[in-house]
């Protein structure tokens, strides 16, 4: 695992949350599940994903042992805050894992696969900077007909629009403006976009 993507703060909170049974049932994914295995950026945040449901409110009180929680928002099976000013979310997500987790230094990380299937599925409703650098990056892993048809295996009981997808996956305005994050290999934004819309171009549904 490339450790060296994930600043100081964040690692104390991971440290402090593995000695808590509470967050047994949870694995690590997003961007910073990604950058551990193919450490090609750093990430802070910290998206966490259960099969089985849970009580937020159970979740916050462990939370508040760490050290101050701040901007919390709790929904049914939905924590978000932050944590010493880290941001954390804990998520109950009841689809399959394409791929077995990895378990590193105490907790369970979701396979790149697994990965790159929500990628898709996140940038059709955000699409930030962020997110198509991953997206980058796991093309070089993975091809896009490769991805979709993993991305029907793993989301078959939901409605999605491929084409939406595709759309989406092109769609940079608004992650123009935004900064990129620190990169541990380096890539020009403009040849991420290239790169993307050429995939997409050459895709066929």
């Amino acid at each position: 695992m490339f450790t060296n993507i994930i600043p100081k703060g964040t690692k104390k909170v991971l440290g402090n949350l593995k000695k808590s049974t509470v967050f047994d049932n949870f694995y690590l994914s997003g961007g910073t599940g990604l950058a551990l295995q193919i450490g090609h950026r750093e990430s802070e945040d910290l998206d966490f994903f259960s099969e089985k449901d849970f009580k937020p409110t159970l979740l916050q009180k462990e939370l508040a042992k760490i050290g101050h929680l701040e901007n919390v928002q709790i929904d049914k099976g939905t924590l978000n805050c932050f944590v010493v000013n880290v941001q954390i979310q804990f998520l109950h997500y009841p689809y399959k894992l394409l791929e077995e987790k990895i378990e590193w230094e105490g907790i369970f990380v979701s396979s790149i696969l697994d990965i790159a299937c929500t990628k898709l599925l996140t940038i059709s409703s955000r699409g930030s900077r962020k997110d198509f650098i991953d997206l980058y990056f796991l093309l070089q892993i993975y091809t896009l007909p490769h991805l979709f048809e993993k991305l029907e295996e793993k989301y078959a009981n939901i409605n999605y629009d491929k084409l939406h997808i595709l759309k989406s996956l092109i769609y940079f305005e608004e992650a123009d403006s935004q900064p990129s994050p620190r990169m541990h290999k380096e890539v020009n934004w403009e040849t991420i976009k290239k790169e993307i819309k050429k995939v997409v171009k050459d895709f066929k549904l």
